[in-house]
């Protein structure tokens, strides 16, 4: 009887052991979440230049994706996200990353959907490549003399504002689908820089940028 008793009591505590595991799991306090959607460009001074020039104009359409981590303190999250996007148009491509730290509350809800708005700031870089077109000369006129391509730079600090509707999750070890939308601009104007070379009179733009994404969330 008491070796009975001992294995009925061993399968308790185990059955214990596993729950409280089990509850571990599902009850981290991080929040993860993968985003990818669309994104929508603007940067008026350096347009204004392009076209005079003739040069069309910075890509506003483009695509993004990014990831990001956040602690949740009861209704408070303080996460980090990073993020690519890519911009075409006639050629003219420009690509973009940040890296973001931001607050966002879970605190305003309904039933069982959730409004959480993000406050962020970090810092964001990209890279504008004009192609040139109906060019002519000799293969060292390129090398030496002229181009048929210009590359510019674009660094700044960022702030970036945003609202994620998404589900309670009461399993929080399973990614539910999630939707946000947001802009995200440089804090001052900073000048676009020719890569490799100096130049004068360069334009400063705030480069903005708006965003609406499908995201996939788990932990919340």
């Amino acid at each position: 009887m008491k070796y009975i008793v001992s294995i009925l009591l061993t399968l308790c505590v185990t059955n214990l052991i596993a729950q409280e595991k089990d509850n571990k799991i599902k009850h981290l306090p991080f929040e993860v979440i993968y985003f990818g959607g669309v994104q929508f460009n603007n940067a008026s001074n350096l347009n204004k230049i392009l076209m005079q020039e003739g040069a069309g104009k910075l890509p506003g359409f483009g695509w993004n994706a990014g990831a990001g981590v956040a602690y949740r303190m009861k209704q408070m999250l303080i996460g980090g996200s990073f993020s690519l996007s890519t911009n075409s148009k006639k050629d003219n491509t420009l690509n973009t990353g940040d890296i973001i730290l931001y607050v966002a509350t879970n605190a305003v809800h309904a039933g069982n959907l959730i409004l959480s708005p993000q406050l962020g700031f970090g810092s964001q870089w990209s890279t504008f490549t004009i192609q040139k077109h109906n060019q002519s000369g000799s293969f060292d006129d390129f090398l030496t003399t002229q181009s048929n391509q210009t590359k510019m730079e674009h660094n700044s600090a960022i702030v970036d504002f945003n609202i994620t509707l998404k589900s309670m999750n009461k399993n929080r070890t399973i990614f539910y689908p999630e939707c946000r939308v947001g802009y995200k601009s440089s804090i001052t104007k900073n000048d676009w820089k020719l890569i490799g070379t100096k130049a004068t009179d360069v334009p400063a733009d705030r480069l903005g940028s708006f965003y609406a994404q499908l995201a996939w969330g788990i932990g919340r």
